[in-house]
């Protein structure tokens, strides 16, 4: 077995609508092939896999953030000036991230108040995910 890679690129694309169009997950279907090749985004690579100049899969890597915080004890804290601390740096941080190349943000919270008001910032419960600290 010699299993390298490379930049994935447009002598990938038949392949790549050929599997997508065969393929039975349902999350899959429908997905463009312009997905798995480079787009020029900042903070997005696009890999080919392979064993012996075959290729094995297609990969996507995108850039995400990680927030965290740490607020005072309830005896200390003013949840109006709070809760305009917290809309104002999302939405600098936000639009700076973007910028930086980052595609997506997360945390992590039990706290019902900050899940609600992330919420309406477009935040979404992430379903099926994994992860693994680098």
């Amino acid at each position: 077995m010699q299993i390298d890679f490379r930049d994935s690129n447009e002598v990938d694309r038949p392949q790549i609508a050929k599997w997508i169009e065969n393929d039975p997950c349902p999350q899959h279907q429908g997905v463009s092939p312009d997905f798995w090749l480079p787009d020029g985004q900042q903070g997005t690579k696009c890999i080919t896999v392979m064993n012996e100049g075959r290729p094995l899969f297609y990969l996507r890597l995108e850039n995400v953030m990680r927030c965290y915080i740490q607020f005072p004890p309830d005896a200390e804290r003013d949840p109006i000036e709070t809760k305009a601390g917290l809309q104002a740096i999302f939405l600098t941080v936000s639009r700076n991230a973007k910028g930086m190349g980052y595609h997506e943000m997360i945390f992590d919270s039990k706290s019902e108040g900050l899940i609600n008001l992330f919420k309406k910032f477009g935040f979404k419960a992430a379903e099926d995910n994994w992860l693994v600290r680098l």
